[in-house]
């Protein structure tokens, strides 16, 4: 007759085998979504490899937890903290089809309030309390059973690590071909494994974060200088839009169907690229990618972090900087030199009006014109956007301005209607639309006295349920072009693009056939400020095929 439940009593080895098994199962549901899609049984072998996985699963598990569990006094909490941590990933790997990679640790340990609470939901709630914190309950109620001395405690411990370790050398080498295979073929499978996927990522971060603030800044263009014709000519301004989460294809100047560009497109002296990349899926590597001189390429987080940006190069020269920040992430460590605006801590009536304390982006815009009456000399102001972050998408615009109905006006996009779901989204851009026509006039007040210009350029993409994904982050060798392909629109008054000595028309026609990235943000921006340095990058700068003159840099 078996025992009752209140009976057992688990050695610590005994637990760690309790809780590998967990995580072989319900605790890795997405992960086994996966595995059933991917690996097609179709002979003995290959019957024989799809039964090997929940075995090599649970003795990589096991081999993870045993020198955790190993810890007496801190075991429980540890387990509670993995088993429940892992449900969360679970619901949102399961529901917007996210990978729990660096930087998408990076975006949890760096959200506030606003962005967490958008993604609170009752559905949220019960997968924590399901898979979560019933099993974490379940395994740390069973009574432990102390092993009778150091030797058997060890024994035990011993035991465990060897045969787990030769059962997965063993597997490894049965099915080397079909294991490299797998994890060559599908790389979303190493962001997965939960618990494995947010420790090792989460430990990553913490070190490469540790590693940027132990390090002083360096100097970087330490030649830098803006040219005499720059210092003689009228003062230039240039408002940089910034942000968030735009994906071109929806841009109605990128040929989108419907009327997501309302205003700007009935504008004759727009300029919008068509085919521009990022340099990542998530504002955490794209924002301080665009302002770094590394390419998406070279660009690595602790190096950027550790040097000067361009923000500190233009400010350096003698460019006013001034960063408005309307975005729950922040700058990213980008603006943490130049003067910063908090524009959600103003508190605006009629623009903050959100519960979680986010405001709609014409905040950005306010009181910007005594701000640029005080300007002296050459200015850049970066306007970082909300823009169209979700998943609360209707947070985005005010409910009256929406253009498209029906409307998603839920955090649970996965269960929104397709059709709902893009109107929702596309209202966004709408509302984006207006803003940027906004700044345009704002300039354009200020044409009589200085050289203006806008840029706007999005920092990624969004997935809207294509192939089942949502939001963004996907890791960037296997993100969807949904994720990765961004609006870059351009207004040049014509005082601007003369004493800029840039050919318009040259620039409208390379905006519909060349391919760019964010990687020319930062060249393109050194020319319109006329800055000479070694780290300019002629081809990089986009204007630089237009330039009519000899005198600009590179040239």
């Amino acid at each position: 007759m078996p025992r009752p439940f209140t009976s057992i009593r688990l050695n610590p080895v005994q637990l760690s085998w309790v809780a590998a098994l967990f995580f072989t199962t319900l605790g890795n549901l997405v992960l086994w979504q996966t595995l059933f899609a991917k690996v097609e049984v179709n002979s003995l072998h290959s019957l024989l490899f799809f039964l090997s996985l929940p075995v090599f699963l649970f003795c990589f598990l096991n081999l993870l937890l045993s020198p955790v569990l190993a810890l007496p006094y801190v075991r429980k909490p540890i387990l509670v903290c993995l088993v429940v941590v892992s449900a969360s990933c679970s619901y949102f790997m399961y529901h917007y089809q996210v990978l729990i990679d660096r930087s998408m640790v990076q975006n949890f340990f760096e959200t506030n309030q606003a962005e967490f609470s958008s993604y609170f939901s009752i559905s949220l709630l019960l997968t924590i309390v399901v898979l979560g914190v019933l099993p974490a309950a379940l395994m740390v109620s069973i009574p432990s059973k102390s092993l009778p001395s150091c030797w058997h405690t060890a024994f035990w411990w011993l035991g465990n690590v060897v045969v787990a370790a030769t059962m997965l050398a063993t597997l490894a080498m049965l099915f080397y071909k079909d294991y490299a295979s797998l994890l060559r073929n599908n790389q979303e499978i190493r962001s997965q494994v939960l618990f494995f996927n947010f420790v090792h990522n989460t430990n990553s971060y913490l070190k490469r974060k540790h590693q940027a603030r132990s390090q002083p800044i360096r100097t970087v263009a330490e030649d830098a200088r803006r040219t005499q014709s720059a210092a003689d000519s009228r003062p230039k301004l240039v408002i940089a839009v910034i942000g968030e989460t735009a994906r071109a294809q929806n841009f109605q100047l990128n040929g989108y169907p419907r009327a997501t560009n309302p205003e700007l497109s009935q504008r004759d002296d727009i300029i919008s690229f068509k085919n521009v990349s990022s340099c990542g899926t998530s504002t955490a590597v794209s924002l301080p990618c665009m302002f770094s001189r590394l390419s998406r390429q070279q660009f690595d987080q602790v190096r950027a972090a550790t040097e000067e940006n361009l923000l500190d190069v233009l400010q350096r020269t003698g460019v006013d900087v001034l960063w408005r920040n309307n975005n729950n992430g922040g700058c990213k460590g980008v603006c943490a030199r130049v003067p910063t605006d908090n524009m959600p801590k103003v508190k605006v009536a009629g623009l903050c009006v959100n519960k979680d304390g986010t405001c709609y982006d014409d905040v950005l815009l306010h009181e910007l014109d005594a701000r640029i009456q005080a300007l002296q000399g050459d200015a850049l102001i970066v306007l970082h956007q909300l823009g169209s972050h979700g998943p609360t998408y209707f947070e985005r615009f005010p409910a009256e301005t929406a253009s498209f109905h029906p409307v998603c006006n839920s955090n649970q996009i996965q269960n929104c209607s397709n059709e709902a779901l893009t109107n929702t989204y596309d209202n966004t851009l709408v509302y984006t639309d207006r803003k940027l026509s906004k700044a345009i006039a704002l300039l354009q007040r200020h044409a009589m006295v200085r050289d203006v210009a806008m840029v706007y350029l999005s920092d990624h993409g969004e997935s809207l349920g294509e192939k089942g994904m949502y939001l963004h982050g996907t890791p960037y060798i296997i993100a969807p072009k949904e994720q990765t392909h961004v609006p870059l629109v351009m207004w040049l008054s014509p005082e601007f693009a003369k004493s800029s000595q840039v050919d318009v028309s040259c620039l409208r026609q390379n905006a519909d056939s060349a391919h760019y990235s964010h990687d020319h943000f930062y060249h393109s921006m050194l020319g319109l400020f006329n800055i000479e340095t070694s780290v300019y990058q002629p081809h990089l700068d986009l204007f630089s095929p237009c330039r009519v003159a000899a005198n600009a840099p590179g040239f």
